[in-house]
């Protein structure tokens, strides 16, 4: 599979690849301090980043931005919220920005607007783990508010038991 995608040998150990999982893209290009070549893979279940070290599985993916060259992925902590945008210069993007795009939109199950009220929203996504099949849902507030106000957080949760009992997931 790696030779036919072309990709440079020995790409999967130096990405730390997990086992079973299925190169999809990959695409290379110049970190902002350095000089050596960095990559960066998009799996089946995952994109490997190696300038950071780093395996964000899909489902935690909560945005991905292609500007050429520039690839911007807005990560999500384990609570669900958006905690960290990392972007990658791919100078040889060897169709990584297309596998982002197909793998991140296969891992939602359903994405809805909740009314909070008083003007106040989030956006609720149920997502497919793409490492164990389970399903988990996160809400994202708009901005200004905090999620960690308890009385937010109270309708919010209510807003999403609604939610899903109505889509049954």
């Amino acid at each position: 599979m790696f030779g036919r995608l072309g990709a440079p040998k020995g790409l999967r150990s130096r990405l730390d690849v997990l086992p079973g999982e299925k190169l999809v893209a990959w695409g290379s290009g110049l970190p902002a301090s350095g000089t050596d070549v960095t990559y960066v893979a998009a799996t089946n279940r995952a994109i490997y980043l190696e300038s950071l070290g780093e395996r964000i599985p899909w489902d935690f993916v909560s945005k991905a931005q292609w500007d050429e060259p520039m690839l911007a992925v807005v990560a999500l902590d384990d609570a669900g919220q958006p905690s960290r945008l990392v972007s990658v210069r791919l100078d040889q993007a060897n169709g990584v920005p297309a596998a982002v795009h197909a793998q991140v939109v296969q891992s939602v199950i359903a994405s809805e607007r909740l009314d909070l009220g008083d003007g106040a929203g989030a956006v609720a996504v149920a997502r497919r783990s793409m490492d164990s099949d389970s399903i988990w849902w996160s809400v994202v507030f708009d901005s200004g508010l905090d999620p960690a106000d308890p009385a937010l957080r109270m309708r919010a949760d209510a807003a999403l038991g609604a939610l899903r009992d109505s889509l049954g997931v």
